[in-house]
């Protein structure tokens, strides 16, 4: 290596740290023109991201003893998603979940994470005359998750695969988009979810899911509101962000 090459990264090396370590004190500004930016915003069009959470009961069966109970779940799950095609979202989940088996007392929170993609199938245009729909939706996803949990001293984990497919109607609004949303979409749906573990298994697989779909601000950020129900009904919401 030439010896102004190798003493210009030293100084850039000691720059950086110098920076990072006083960086409260720095008087220079950030840009406001994103042709400065090493990653500018067209580059960030395929990547999504969100937070949501989920409080429900399902019922399960030991396996060992053949006995029925209801498993009581709350989670808080992060996620980050990045379009493999213009109709196909590939993502990471991960976060908290806290678990209640039966009359036992509640597990401390444990991590909940998995992966999943979600399929965006049909987007119909309804004609005429349908006084508020818009569009017609199918939608589909599919998701794989690992859980754990100490129960009485015995530490139990399972795999849950669900999939869902939602038919919804969409109505786009008209009034100002500063005080109303952009669009509004009904849905719902079959659901499977299982379980996989040594210790349990689902008592119901086939379920169903229904919800709705808020879009505000150019479509870049989407409330979601859901009830899922098999044997027992679970709630839930989140908020999504595209870029």
């Amino acid at each position: 290596m030439k010896k102004p090459t190798f003493v210009s990264l030293a100084v850039f090396a000691v720059a950086f740290i110098v920076a990072a370590l006083s960086s409260h004190a720095m008087p220079i500004s950030s840009s406001n023109m994103g042709i400065e930016y090493l990653v500018r915003g067209k580059d960030l069009s395929k990547l999504s991201l969100g937070l949501y959470g989920l409080q429900g009961e399902r019922e399960i069966t030991w396996n060992a003893s053949g006995v029925t109970q209801t498993l009581e779940s709350s989670k808080v799950l992060g996620y980050v998603g990045y379009d493999l095609l213009h109709w196909v979202t590939v993502y990471a989940v991960g976060g908290s979940t806290e678990s209640k088996f039966g009359n036992a007392d509640a597990a401390d929170a444990e991590t909940e994470y998995g992966i999943g993609f979600r399929a965006n199938i049909l987007n119909h245009f309804i004609r005429e005359p349908m006084l508020m729909e818009d569009v017609l939706r199918v939608n589909l996803s599919c998701q794989y998750t690992r859980s754990e949990a100490d129960v009485g001293g015995a530490d139990l984990d399972w795999e849950e695969i669900s999939v869902a497919a939602t038919v919804g109607i969409v109505n786009h609004s008209d009034n100002d988009k500063l005080f109303a949303p952009e669009s509004i979409s009904l849905y719902v749906g079959p659901l499977y979810s299982t379980f996989e573990s040594d210790d349990f298994e689902a008592e119901d697989e086939i379920g169903a899911v229904a919800g709705m779909e808020i879009f505000f601000m150019m479509d870049t950020i989407i409330l979601d509101l859901k009830v899922q129900h098999f044997e027992e009904t679970s709630v839930g919401g989140g908020i999504n962000f595209r870029f």
